[in-house]
C-alpha cells in the first residue's frame, strides 16, 4: 500500500506558503500596508490627524459611503451566522461555567451588552473571511481617521501572515476572537471620537507596524521555498510568541480586563460610546483562579505573620509611587511582558533594566496592574531611597510572602505551618536569603498552588537597595532555584555593574534594556505623555485649547530625546504653583531656549518615576 496515497490532494505547508505569497505579491491590486512610523511634527493624535508618514497605505477609489456602511453591515452579520447565531445577551440564568468552556457568557449582562461567544472554525474559517471583509471595507471609508484605517491595514497583513503559517491554531484563535470584536469598533468609528481613544489607536498602530515587519520577515519571498515550508522550531516559537503579543497589543490598547466569578472578561473601554452594543469577550479562568474562602483561621495568621516584618505601602498601588502608562503608551513593551508573563515555559525570572529616568517604575506599576486585572499577581515590592524600610533587601521576600498570604489564603496556610512547625523560620527577616526564597515562598507556593496555576511576583528599584552584595545574593538566590510550578519573579533596575555580574552567568533568565528599544517609539510614547500631562494643566490648555496641540510640545520633546524622567521634570517644573506656569511653558517650548539639563537634578522632583 502506498504509504502517501491519503496525502497527494492535501496542499502541503510550501505549496500553501507560495499561494500566499502569489496572491499578495503577485495581484495587480496592492494590499494595504503600514510605512514605519516616524517622528511625528505634531503630538499623535493631538488633532485628529497624524503624520502622514506614518499612515500612508494603499486604498482604492473609494465607493458611495453609504453603500460600503451598509455593507459592513452586512458583513458583521455575516461573521455572527458564521458563529453559528447572532450575538445574544447572556441569559442570567447562566451563572456557572461548564469545565470545558472556552469562551462562554457567565453573569448576567449589563443592559444591552453582548457577550461574543466564538467558536473557531478553523484558520481560513468564514469567521476569518468575514473579519477580514469587514476590516477591508474600513480600509475604504474615506471618513476614519488614519490611525484606524492604518490599524485596519497592520491586522490585515499579520492575520494573513499568520495564516500562512498554519500553525499556533489555538493562539491564533484568541487572536480572532479581538480582532473580531475590534473590527466592529472600527468598522462605525466617527472621525471625531476622544482624545484618549486616538491616543490607544497610534500605541496600538505602533506595535502592529512593528510586529508586522517581524512577521514578515519570517515569510520573505526572497528565501528558499525549503526555508518557507520548513520552519524551524525557534521560528515557530518566534511566530507563537509574536501571534500572543498582538493579541495583548490589542487587549491592552483597547480593553479593560477584570476577574468575574473565575472568568476574565474584557470590555471595551469606556470611550468607544459610538457602538449600540456592547460586546464583551469572556473566556473560562478557572485554571488560574481557585475558590478562595477565607475563614476565622486568618485571625490567628496575624501573630504569626508579624515575624515577616512591619513593612507597609510597598505594593505598586501606593499613589506614592506615582503613576502608570498613559493609555496608548508603553503597548509593544507591555505586551512582550505578557507573553512572558503567561507562557509557563518560559523563563522564571525576568529582568527590566535600563537608565535613569528611561520609566522603569511607571512601566512595572502597569504591568503589575495588567497582571491583577487577569489574577496573575501575586504581590510586589517597590524599593525606594526615600523610605529605610524600602531599602532593606533583607525584609523584600518576607513582605512579598505575607503580602500573597493575605491574598492568597491557601498560600498563607501552607507558610503559616512552616513558620510554626521549622525553627529556622523563627525570625525570618534575619534568615539567609537562599532560605528566605525556599521557605517563605517556593515550599508553601508548591503546596498550595497547582501546576497550572501563573503567579508573577514583582519587585522594582532593585538598585536602590543599599546593600549590594546583599542584591546578589538575592538574585543568586531566585536564579538557582527554579520552582516546581509556574511561580515567576519580575525584576527591575538600573543597569548597575553589580547586578549585570549578577545575571552574566545565567541562561536561565529573559531580560530587556529600555534604554535599547528604538529611538522613534520612545519618543511618540513621550509626545503622548507630554500631549497628555499639559492638556490636564489648566492654565496651558485653557490658552491653547483651540488650537491644539501648540508647537512647544514638540520642542520640549525633542529636547527630553528618549528620557522620560526630563520630560516628566520640565512637567514638574511648568507646573509649579508659584510664579507663571505659562509664562514657563512658553520659554521652555521656544526651539531657542537654552535647557541646561546638566542642572535638571536641581529643579522640583517630577511625579514621573523612572
Amino acid at each position: 500500500m502506498d504509504s502517501s496515497g491519503g496525502q497527494r490532494n492535501k496542499p502541503r505547508k510550501r505549496d500553501r506558503v507560495k499561494k500566499f505569497f502569489k496572491d499578495r505579491l503577485g495581484s495587480g491590486t496592492p494590499s494595504p500596508s503600514l510605512s514605519r512610523t516616524s517622528t511625528h511634527s505634531t503630538v499623535a493624535g493631538g488633532s485628529g490627524t497624524t503624520s502622514q508618514a506614518a499612515h500612508d497605505i494603499a486604498v482604492p477609489t473609494p465607493p458611495a459611503e453609504n453603500t460600503i456602511r451598509s455593507e459592513i453591515q452586512s458583513d458583521q452579520n455575516n461573521i455572527n451566522t458564521a458563529i453559528g447565531s447572532q450575538p445574544r445577551l447572556s441569559s442570567p440564568t447562566q451563572s456557572s461555567i461548564p469545565p470545558t468552556a472556552t469562551s462562554q457568557a457567565v453573569n448576567e449582562p449589563e443592559e444591552g451588552t453582548v457577550h461574543v461567544e466564538h467558536q473557531p472554525t478553523g484558520l481560513a474559517g468564514k469567521i476569518y473571511e468575514g473579519v477580514k471583509t469587514t476590516l477591508r471595507k474600513v480600509v475604504e471609508v474615506s471618513d476614519v481617521f488614519p490611525p484606524v484605517k492604518s490599524v485596519a491595514a497592520g491586522l490585515l497583513v499579520i492575520c494573513d501572515t499568520i495564516d500562512a503559517y498554519g500553525e499556533n491554531k489555538e493562539e491564533f484563535d484568541a487572536l480572532l476572537k479581538r480582532v473580531e470584536v475590534l473590527s466592529r469598533i472600527m468598522a462605525c468609528c466617527p472621525s471625531d471620537v476622544p482624545q484618549e481613544v486616538k491616543d490607544r489607536f497610534d500605541g496600538l498602530l505602533r506595535t502592529l507596524e512593528e510586529k508586522k515587519m517581524i512577521l514578515q520577515e519570517k515569510v520573505d519571498p526572497t528565501r528558499s521555498g525549503v526555508e518557507r515550508a520548513m520552519l524551524a522550531a525557534k521560528d515557530k516559537q518566534e511566530v507563537l510568541k509574536l501571534t500572543q503579543e498582538v493579541r495583548f497589543a490589542i487587549e491592552i490598547a483597547m480593553f479593560d480586563a477584570i476577574i468575574e466569578n473565575r472568568a476574565q472578561t474584557f470590555r471595551i473601554i469606556s470611550g468607544v460610546d459610538w457602538l449600540k452594543e456592547r460586546f464583551n469577550v469572556i473566556e473560562d479562568h478557572t485554571k488560574t483562579m481557585r475558590t478562595i474562602k477565607r475563614t476565622v483561621e486568618s485571625l490567628k495568621r496575624s501573630n504569626t505573620f508579624q515575624r515577616l516584618g512591619k513593612v507597609e505601602g510597598a505594593e505598586y498601588s501606593n499613589a506614592k509611587r506615582g503613576p502608570g502608562c498613559i493609555p496608548g503608551s508603553r503597548v509593544s513593551l507591555l505586551s512582550r511582558l505578557l507573553v512572558w508573563a503567561t507562557d509557563s515555559s518560559s523563563p522564571h525570572l525576568f529582568w527590566l533594566s535600563g537608565l535613569a529616568g528611561t520609566g522603569k517604575t511607571t512601566v512595572s506599576k502597569t504591568f503589575c496592574s495588567q497582571l491583577k486585572n487577569r489574577g496573575l499577581l501575586g504581590a510586589s515590592f517597590f524599593c525606594t531611597l526615600k523610605e529605610s524600610d524600602k531599602t532593606d533587601v533583607y525584609l523584600i521576600i518576607p513582605t512579598l510572602a505575607k503580602i500573597l498570604a493575605q491574598k492568597r489564603p491557601q498560600f498563607g496556610d501552607a507558610l503559616e505551618e512552616i513558620l510554626e512547625s521549622d525553627d529556622s523560620c523563627e525570625n525570618p527577616t534575619e534568615m539567609e536569603l537562599k532560605d528566605q526564597y525556599l521557605k517563605l515562598i517556593l515550599l508553601p507556593a508548591e503546596k498550595a498552588f497547582g501546576s497550572d496555576e501563573l503567579l508573577v511576583l514583582a519587585v522594582d528599584a532593585l538598585d536602590e537597595c543599599k546593600d549590594q552584595d546583599a542584591v546578589r545574593l538575592f538574585i543568586a538566590a531566585i536564579l538557582s532555584q527554579k520552582p516546581a510550578i509556574a511561580l515567576k519573579f519580575f525584576l527591575t533596575s538600573r543597569p548597575e555593574v553589580s547586578l549585570r555580574e549578577s545575571f552574566e552567568s545565567s541562561t536561565h533568565h529573559g531580560w530587556l534594556r529600555l534604554h535599547d528599544i528604538e529611538a522613534d517609539i520612545v519618543r511618540a510614547d513621550i509626545l503622548l505623555y507630554l500631549n497628555d500631562r499639559f492638556k490636564s494643566n489648566p492654565r496651558v490648555y485653557n490658552h491653547y485649547h483651540t488650537n491644539w496641540p501648540p508647537p512647544e510640545i514638540q520642542t520640549i520633546s525633542n529636547v527630553s530625546g528618549t528620557l522620560f524622567i526630563i520630560a516628566a521634570t520640565m512637567v514638574a517644573y511648568i507646573a509649579t504653583y508659584s510664579g507663571n506656569c505659562l509664562k514657563r511653558f512658553q520659554e521652555l517650548g521656544q526651539p531657542s531656549a537654552n535647557v541646561q539639563l546638566s542642572g535638571i537634578d536641581a529643579l522640583p522632583e517630577a511625579s514621573f518615576s523612572g
